[in-house]
């Protein structure tokens, strides 16, 4: 009778263990990821497949976490809704991380993206960074982020009694690398994944010139703030990705510079 008095005193005096609370899925064994097919490198349609970096990432977190991926593609601005109608666990779809959006979801970051200088194919005029475009005719497109970095790097030549950039804003990305390819630009600025894109899609087209500037902008994979423990576990098999070298190899395979790195 003492020995059983024991040994319940030592059950109830036990830590007990606190079971983790499952994350809700969409899918039962599946992470159901929503993106928006169209922003290449992150994902695009490659004959009648989605492909692309943001594809790759989200087969390689599925699987840490012992579950199926499941993409499902969305116009951009129905991925929040989707998401916050459940109809989705995750967006994964180069979506800038911004407070707007942080007050509707949780982040997983995972990228960093800058500005880049793209430049034709053997960069005739021989240009590295924004000091060098001093004098010479930049093309971005207007209203941009890209066409106020140009700006302010025309402001920066004119303060140092340099000339200043000969700015050309049009109408979108494709018209300004239109305006590159056709000489009537030595250089556009855009983001680094779209340089990434540009040199995918005509790699004997451009090239980058110098490295990425104004490197500040995060990317990250968005997620219901009223399920934090998926967050959690996306969190968790995105730091064990970058742990096995996965992260390094992908970021080499989809060629985003090194500066990308989020980690």
């Amino acid at each position: 009778m003492i020995m059983r008095r024991i040994l319940l005193a030592a059950l109830l005096l036990a830590p007990v263990a606190v079971r983790a609370e499952a994350p809700a899925l969409v899918t039962s064994g599946s992470v159901t990821w929503g993106l928006a097919a169209t922003f290449p490198p992150f994902e695009y349609i490659d004959n009648g497949k989605p492909v692309g970096f943001d594809i790759d990432l989200a087969n390689m977190i599925a699987k840490k976490m012992s579950l199926n991926s499941e993409i499902v593609s969305f116009e951009f601005k129905g991925l929040v809704p989707a998401l916050l109608g459940k109809r989705i666990d995750a967006i994964i779809s180069g979506m800038y991380i911004n407070a707007e959006r942080q007050q509707i979801a949780g982040f997983v970051p995972y990228l960093k993206v800058g500005n880049q200088i793209v430049v034709r194919k053997g960069n005739p005029a021989k240009l590295s960074d924004t000091t060098s475009l001093c004098g010479h005719r930049v093309s971005a497109p207007v209203g941009t982020i890209f066409e106020i970095a140009a700006q302010k790097a025309s402001a920066a030549c004119t303060a140092a009694g340099k000339p200043a950039v000969e700015l050309l804003a049009l109408a979108g990305t494709t018209g300004a690398a239109l305006a590159l390819s056709q000489d009537r630009a030595d250089a556009i600025i855009v983001s680094t994944p779209t340089a990434v894109a540009l040199m995918l899609a005509t790699p004997d087209t451009y090239e980058t010139a110098g490295a990425p500037f104004d490197n500040d902008t995060s990317v990250g994979i968005a997620v219901d703030k009223s399920n934090p423990a998926l967050l959690a576990e996306i969190d968790k098999a995105m730091k064990a990705v970058v742990a096995d070298g996965s992260y390094a190899a992908l970021l080499k395979h989809w060629n985003m510079p090194d500066s990308s790195s989020a980690f």
